[in-house]
Protein backbone atom coordinates (compact mmCIF):
# COMPACT_ATOMS: atom_id res chain seq x y z
CA UNK A 1 0.00 0.00 0.00
CA UNK A 2 1.38 3.43 -0.88
CA UNK A 3 1.70 6.33 1.55
CA UNK A 4 -1.33 8.30 0.30
CA UNK A 5 -3.68 5.31 0.58
CA UNK A 6 -2.40 4.48 4.08
CA UNK A 7 -2.68 8.14 5.16
CA UNK A 8 -6.28 8.23 3.93
CA UNK A 9 -7.16 5.15 6.01
CA UNK A 10 -5.59 6.70 9.10
CA UNK A 11 -7.33 10.06 8.68
CA UNK A 12 -10.72 8.51 7.88
CA UNK A 13 -10.63 6.86 11.31
CA UNK A 14 -11.00 10.27 13.01
CA UNK A 15 -14.66 10.41 14.14
CA UNK A 16 -15.09 14.18 13.57
CA UNK A 17 -14.22 13.75 9.88
CA UNK A 18 -16.81 11.00 9.36
CA UNK A 19 -14.82 9.51 6.42
CA UNK A 20 -14.72 12.92 4.71
CA UNK A 21 -11.04 12.86 3.63
CA UNK A 22 -10.12 13.89 0.09
CA UNK A 23 -6.88 14.17 -1.88
CA UNK A 24 -6.35 17.60 -3.51
CA UNK A 25 -9.99 18.78 -3.58
CA UNK A 26 -13.40 17.99 -2.12
CA UNK A 27 -16.21 16.95 -4.46
CA UNK A 28 -18.33 19.89 -5.58
CA UNK A 29 -21.70 18.34 -6.37
CA UNK A 30 -24.16 17.82 -3.52
CA UNK A 31 -21.46 18.37 -0.92
CA UNK A 32 -22.50 18.90 2.71
CA UNK A 33 -20.68 21.97 4.06
CA UNK A 34 -22.16 21.72 7.55
CA UNK A 35 -19.61 19.14 8.80
CA UNK A 36 -15.80 19.27 9.01
CA UNK A 37 -13.82 17.66 6.21
CA UNK A 38 -10.15 17.30 5.30
CA UNK A 39 -8.27 17.87 2.06
CA UNK A 40 -4.68 16.65 1.86
CA UNK A 41 -1.84 17.26 -0.53
CA UNK A 42 0.99 14.76 -0.78
CA UNK A 43 3.34 13.23 -3.33
CA UNK A 44 5.34 10.13 -4.11
CA UNK A 45 8.21 11.77 -2.21
CA UNK A 46 11.95 11.79 -2.63
CA UNK A 47 14.09 8.71 -2.10
CA UNK A 48 16.82 9.10 0.48
CA UNK A 49 20.43 9.03 -0.68
CA UNK A 50 23.74 8.16 0.92
CA UNK A 51 27.21 8.79 -0.52
CA UNK A 52 26.99 5.89 -2.97
CA UNK A 53 23.41 5.66 -4.20
CA UNK A 54 19.72 6.12 -3.60
CA UNK A 55 18.20 4.04 -0.82
CA UNK A 56 14.73 2.51 -0.40
CA UNK A 57 13.60 5.09 2.22
CA UNK A 58 11.62 8.20 1.32
CA UNK A 59 10.86 11.69 2.53
CA UNK A 60 7.36 12.95 1.77
CA UNK A 61 6.17 16.51 2.34
CA UNK A 62 2.47 17.19 2.60
CA UNK A 63 -0.27 19.49 3.75
CA UNK A 64 -3.47 18.84 5.69
CA UNK A 65 -6.41 21.25 5.48
CA UNK A 66 -9.34 20.92 7.87
CA UNK A 67 -12.36 22.91 6.74
CA UNK A 68 -15.56 23.56 8.72
CA UNK A 69 -18.35 26.13 9.10
CA UNK A 70 -17.45 26.94 12.74
CA UNK A 71 -14.06 28.01 14.05
CA UNK A 72 -14.36 25.77 17.12
CA UNK A 73 -14.93 22.72 14.91
CA UNK A 74 -11.81 23.53 12.88
CA UNK A 75 -9.63 23.83 15.98
CA UNK A 76 -11.03 20.70 17.66
CA UNK A 77 -10.80 18.61 14.49
CA UNK A 78 -7.26 19.78 13.71
CA UNK A 79 -6.24 18.80 17.24
CA UNK A 80 -7.52 15.27 16.50
CA UNK A 81 -5.72 15.27 13.14
CA UNK A 82 -2.42 16.26 14.77
CA UNK A 83 -2.88 13.60 17.45
CA UNK A 84 -3.40 11.02 14.68
CA UNK A 85 -0.39 12.30 12.74
CA UNK A 86 1.88 12.07 15.79
CA UNK A 87 0.55 8.57 16.61
CA UNK A 88 1.71 7.32 13.20
CA UNK A 89 5.38 7.63 14.15
CA UNK A 90 7.22 4.33 14.68
CA UNK A 91 4.51 2.09 13.21
CA UNK A 92 3.14 0.88 9.89
CA UNK A 93 0.20 3.04 8.90
CA UNK A 94 -3.06 1.94 7.32
CA UNK A 95 -2.51 -1.69 8.29
CA UNK A 96 -0.13 -2.62 5.46
CA UNK A 97 1.29 0.79 4.60
CA UNK A 98 4.82 2.09 5.13
CA UNK A 99 6.53 2.03 8.52
CA UNK A 100 6.87 5.68 9.54
CA UNK A 101 10.24 6.42 11.11
CA UNK A 102 9.70 10.11 11.84
CA UNK A 103 7.06 12.81 11.42
CA UNK A 104 7.69 16.53 11.68
CA UNK A 105 4.81 18.99 11.50
CA UNK A 106 4.54 22.77 11.56
CA UNK A 107 2.30 24.91 13.72
CA UNK A 108 -1.30 25.03 12.42
CA UNK A 109 -2.40 28.20 10.66
CA UNK A 110 -6.09 29.13 10.93
CA UNK A 111 -7.91 31.34 8.46
CA UNK A 112 -11.36 32.31 7.25
CA UNK A 113 -12.29 31.70 3.63
CA UNK A 114 -14.67 34.52 2.72
CA UNK A 115 -16.15 33.16 -0.53
CA UNK A 116 -17.37 29.80 0.81
CA UNK A 117 -17.74 31.33 4.30
CA UNK A 118 -15.79 28.50 5.94
CA UNK A 119 -12.91 28.29 8.41
CA UNK A 120 -9.73 26.43 7.54
CA UNK A 121 -6.77 25.15 9.53
CA UNK A 122 -3.63 24.19 7.63
CA UNK A 123 -0.73 22.03 8.78
CA UNK A 124 2.38 21.22 6.77
CA UNK A 125 4.19 17.99 7.58
CA UNK A 126 7.17 15.90 6.56
CA UNK A 127 7.31 12.13 6.91
CA UNK A 128 10.30 9.80 6.71
CA UNK A 129 9.82 6.10 5.95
Amino acid sequence: MNFEAALTIELESIPALNNRVYPLAAPEEKFNLTQPYLIFVSSAGLRTRDLDSYQSGKTVKGELNVIAPRFGDVVTTMTSVIDKLVSMEQRAIGGTGPFIQEIVYRQPVEMYEDKPKLYRSLVEFEVYF
